[in-house]
């Protein structure tokens, strides 16, 4: 009997874990205000007691109190983040910019906002790296709510 020829057809790859299966909500103002305060505070978007930062812009694998967990995929969870945090400090940077435009208009200190701008750029993502990857958690929970199976 003659052997069947190949199948070349494309096989679907297996698909990513996830570890949260929570459809999509939209949240409440009061729930909004809420989670970002949590964020602002750098705890969990979850209960607001446990910490999501150990060290330098380390998130914990858990929340103490509630035991979340805060990384809520496998695959490349925070890469949202960096996002984040370079909307915050353009957002920051163009702010700054603007008020001091109008803050010293027409006598405006031109090499100040030159080099100053170029040094901001610089460190304002630095900064602000580990309230960027709060800050995705947040809008994360806020727009699919945590499970039971997320909590120990």
């Amino acid at each position: 009997m003659p052997a069947s020829p190949p199948d070349h057809r494309h096989k679907p790859a297996p698909p990513t874990e996830r570890t949260t299966e929570s459809g999509l909500v939209v949240p409440s103002i009061g729930r909004t205000l809420r989670v970002i305060g949590r964020a602002f505070r750098f705890r969990c978007p979850h209960c607001g007691r446990g910490k999501v930062i150990q060290g330098w812009a380390t998130v914990r694998e858990r929340c103490s109190s509630c035991g979340f967990r805060f990384e809520r995929s496998t695959d490349h969870y925070f890469a949202g983040a960096m996002l984040t945090n370079i909307i915050i400090a353009e957002l920051i940077f163009v702010l700054a910019l603007v008020g001091t435009l109008w803050a010293t208009w027409p006598e405006v200190p031109w090499d100040l906002l030159q080099y100053g701008g170029a040094a901001a750029m610089v460190v304002f993502p630095i900064a602000l790296y580990p309230f960027s990857k709060v800050t995705w958690l947040a809008a994360d929970v806020l727009i699919r709510p945590v499970t039971a199976e997320e909590l120990r």
